[in-house]
């Protein structure tokens, strides 16, 4: 964005935050029933706006959409969601938007690393990239070939950049998420015989991720030996490691769990690791986040951890189940994260997305 823009567009983001905490300090969350009820309510109205991300987030989010894939699928919305693709792959050329809606789209706070490959994987999972229904196979090539040249480190094979990942706070890369999503878009769209500046490079990606192995789990970034969620609740919910490793990794996210679902980090970001815009809220991404925990579970749920996926699914409903909404952030205390001008979104469509999928795949489980 120009500086003007951005100035614009953190605004608008500081007056919407203000406004929405102001209002849930007031009035609280929406109950919508059961959660049986606001998942379907939910997913059915973000239908008709193309999944914005919810609550007083409005735009589109790619991120959270191609997680949110597999549960919208499931419930019928796959058109949807490969319509929306399409959409998206039309608003992008030379910059990767983050957060994108229609009348403006904005890069937060840097460009979106992961914009690229989480637009690959949901069109994959909504009949995307094959067949009579599949986009512009060139128009993706395009963006491969930018987000190489943008983002990818050809000399350890890991994908860096400061722009928004997984945790949009944090002010450094976040190589072990965005180098796993790479690997997770590469590997469709070679399964779909897409040519792009990454075929058959899928092994050297694997390579740039194996080298941020500490022996339990995966580094968030070089360096940096903190356990952190993003880094490795990826790899398992893509299947992108093997069976003894997925155990180390749940062995060691199991330091993480607490009554409430599983923590984001082992400890907090520090006043130099987030964005000013996030310098009150370094805490924000260290508590516990539904689709975090959804998605772990679906991860575990993977390699046969069913128990453990059961735990953490069952944890999570009894915090959110009294407020009949699907939140995106809660304490490690299990109350909504509400505090110092910023409360926690409402009707937060990943969340509900990945709840689904994850009951989905057990009555799959339980059938066979």
């Amino acid at each position: 964005m120009e500086p003007g823009q951005e100035l614009a567009y953190y605004s608008q983001e500081l007056y919407r935050r203000l406004r929405h905490y102001a209002e849930k300090r007031r009035h609280g969350y929406r109950h919508r029933g059961t959660l049986e009820e606001a998942a379907e309510s939910i997913l059915a109205e973000r239908a008709d706006r193309g999944f914005e991300a919810g609550g007083h987030f409005y735009g589109v989010w790619p991120r959270d959409l191609c997680f949110a894939a597999p549960g919208l699928a499931a419930m019928g919305f796959d058109e949807t969601v490969r319509e929306t693709g399409g959409w998206l792959l039309e608003q992008l050329s030379d910059v990767f938007f983050t957060d994108f809606h229609g009348e403006y789209n904005a890069a937060t706070p840097e460009e979106g690393v992961d914009t690229f490959p989480a637009l690959v994987i949901l069109l994959a999972e909504s009949g995307g990239l094959e067949g009579p229904t599949a986009v512009d196979a060139d128009a993706l090539a395009d963006l491969a070939a930018l987000h190489r040249r943008k983002f990818f480190d050809e000399v350890d094979g890991v994908v860096t950049g400061d722009g928004s990942s997984w945790w949009d706070s944090a002010a450094g890369p976040r190589e072990a998420y965005n180098t796993a999503l790479l690997l997770a878009a590469i590997e469709r769209l070679e399964s779909a015989g897409i040519e792009t500046t990454y075929t058959g490079r899928s092994a050297t990606v694997r390579d740039g991720l194996e080298g941020l192995w500490t022996g339990s789990y995966f580094a968030e970034s070089r360096g940096s030996p903190t356990l952190a969620c993003d880094a490795n609740v990826v790899p398992l919910y893509f299947g992108l490691v093997g069976d003894e490793r997925a155990e180390r990794i749940a062995a060691s996210l199991a330091r993480l769990e607490t009554d409430a679902g599983l923590r984001m980090r082992d400890r907090p970001f520090s006043y130099g690791d987030v964005h000013p815009f996030f310098v009150l809220h370094r805490d924000y991404h260290y508590h516990v986040w539904p689709w975090n925990s959804f998605m772990y579970a679906t991860g575990l749920q993977r390699y046969g951890l069913e128990e453990r996926a059961k735990r953490e699914v069952e944890r999570v409903e009894a915090v959110l189940r009294p407020y009949g909404n699907f939140l995106e952030v809660l304490t490690v205390e299990g109350e909504p994260y509400v505090k110092r001008g910023y409360a926690s979104a409402e009707d937060f469509t990943v969340a509900a997305a990945l709840w689904t999928q994850y009951r989905e795949r057990t009555r799959t489980v339980d059938r066979v």
